[in-house]
């Protein structure tokens, strides 16, 4: 065997070991088998805040069912950069400026699971200088894309009425409240 390729070999396998080591570095090894990190982690015990809370339980009222609401959607689920409007490191800048956001409620369509509306809940944070830039930002991402799009400020309470009146218009209330009385037996 040519002396060169021994080398060779050796220093592949020298390389892959080393590479190997350095990439179980930061893996512990259980009993049975199972990689763990050397971070330890908790659960937050809930998805949502208890303003978001009394929100999504004043906006499950208020849909009456129209459409399936989900909490704390990433924005890139539910936005992407434009395809072929970017080279490849334009449009990854431009998917870094919202991989690491989320909206507060997305509406969607219960069959097809559509993306009908995207909702933020404003609280006084919303009032600092950053998160205006951020929520400027948000807003106009949104528009880009056509989706509707609602802000609502936190309240103790919320009126299911006036909720249902701004998610979908005076008509639909007409139309709930015809529903309704054709439902009620005579």
């Amino acid at each position: 065997m040519d002396l060169n390729v021994v080398f060779i070999a050796v220093g592949v396998i020298f390389v892959l070991i080393v590479l190997g080591r350095l990439s179980k570095g930061n893996q512990k090894q259980s009993e049975k088998g199972v990689v763990a990190t050397d971070y330890l982690y908790q659960s937050r015990k809930t998805l949502v805040t208890k303003s978001e809370l009394a929100f999504y339980q004043a906006l499950t009222v208020s849909v009456k069912g129209r459409h399936l609401i989900f909490s704390k959607v990433r924005i890139a689920d539910v936005l992407s950069p434009k395809k072929g409007k970017y080279d490849k490191s334009t449009w990854r800048k431009a998917f870094n400026q919202i991989a690491c956001k989320h909206y507060d409620f997305v509406l969607c369509d219960p069959e097809t699971l559509e993306i009908h509306m995207v909702i933020e809940l404003d609280d006084s944070s919303h009032e600092r200088d950053d998160r205006k830039k951020r929520d400027l930002f948000v807003d106009a991402a949104t528009g880009s894309a056509g989706i509707m799009f609602k802000r609502f400020k936190v309240q103790k309470t919320y009126d299911y009425f006036e909720l249902e009146k701004e998610l979908y218009g005076l008509a639909s209330n007409i139309n709930s409240d015809i529903d309704v009385m054709l439902e009620r037996p005579s």
